[in-house]
């Protein structure tokens, strides 16, 4: 029989117990067997239990939680060939909602997995130069996106307790401290163009173009073709008026508050550290940032 292993984040389940029923009968509905269960820890957030699982040779891997969580297991599955199910179950949920799966749906979401088909899909590549010298460190990955400046800081002050309380809209709340802000001198290098010099608010590269509450702020965002989708935003004060103006009416033209690109690889240099955040995860501070893609990385069980 095949075997699956599911990686729950219990931060996002009320009752594990009833879960682990449920799910474990729609497995032998489908004529698995009960599926390998781990949960995840503040120590071990999901690569270890998944690296676990395919010492164990499942025939598949499940993640259960929100994108945080599917980063951690996805993490460990690049390159592996072995297919992951993802149960959405976060705030956020982009990396989902992007693809039309079901949301804090568990039973649903993984009856169309088991019956689905394997998607080879992109992965963002983070590399992170916290002094500026040159020397990258390659240790991140992102499936919906990544950012540099103002974007990690509203990330930052987004905590957990603000999201249980507000869901989604704890982002909006996080975001009202950074309408006034200074710009930040950065140097943007995009594939062999040459290079832009602008003050920026925050740089963004993403594989999901899609925003909480349904806003497109990358409308040409596929998962699947080999690019990232660059988003430079010079907001604050009165330019925050145009910079949701493009957001709202996903208007492709740029212009100096917003400005749009796709690539397989984007440098981010600023003039001072600055907060670097991928998938909703602040994962350091760096003076330089390199972005690229990872065409066709991971495999995902997604409905035929």
């Amino acid at each position: 029989m095949q075997r699956a292993a599911v990686v729950v984040n219990p931060t996002k389940v009320k009752d594990l117990g009833a879960l682990r029923d449920e799910l474990t009968s729609v497995f032998r509905s489908h004529g698995w067997a009960p599926p390998l269960w781990s949960e995840t820890t503040v120590e071990q957030p999901g690569t270890a239990q998944a690296r676990e699982a395919l010492t164990q040779d499942v025939d598949l891997v499940v993640t259960l939680g929100g994108d945080g969580t599917l980063r951690w297991v996805a993490t460990a599955l690049m390159g592996s060939g072995t297919p992951l199910i993802v149960l959405a179950g976060g705030t956020g949920n982009l990396f989902a909602r992007q693809l039309g799966l079901p949301v804090n749906r568990y039973a649903e979401a993984l009856r169309l997995g088991l019956g689905g088909t394997d998607t080879a899909v992109d992965v963002i590549r983070i590399a992170l130069d916290p002094a500026g010298s040159g020397a990258f460190d390659d240790e991140h990955i992102g499936l919906v996106m990544g950012g540099v400046g103002r974007d990690a800081d509203i990330m930052a002050a987004t905590t957990e307790q603000l999201k249980s309380r507000l869901g989604w809209t704890a982002y909006l709340w996080a975001g009202l401290g950074q309408l006034r802000h200074r710009l930040v001198p950065a140097t943007i290098g995009i594939d062999d163009r040459a290079p832009i010099g602008r003050d920026v608010t925050a740089v963004l590269a993403g594989n999901c173009g899609m925003l909480q509450g349904g806003m497109r702020l990358m409308p040409d965002a596929v998962v699947d073709d080999g690019l990232l989708d660059a988003v430079i935003v010079r907001g604050g004060g009165l330019r925050w008026i145009a910079v949701v103006g493009k957001v709202l009416t996903r208007s492709r033209k740029d212009s100096e508050q917003f400005t749009r690109a796709q690539f397989t690889e984007m440098t981010v240099e600023t003039a001072t550290p600055q907060r670097v955040e991928v998938d909703g995860d602040v994962i350091g501070t760096a003076r330089a940032v390199r972005f690229s893609a990872a065409r066709g990385a991971l495999t995902v069980r997604l409905p035929r």
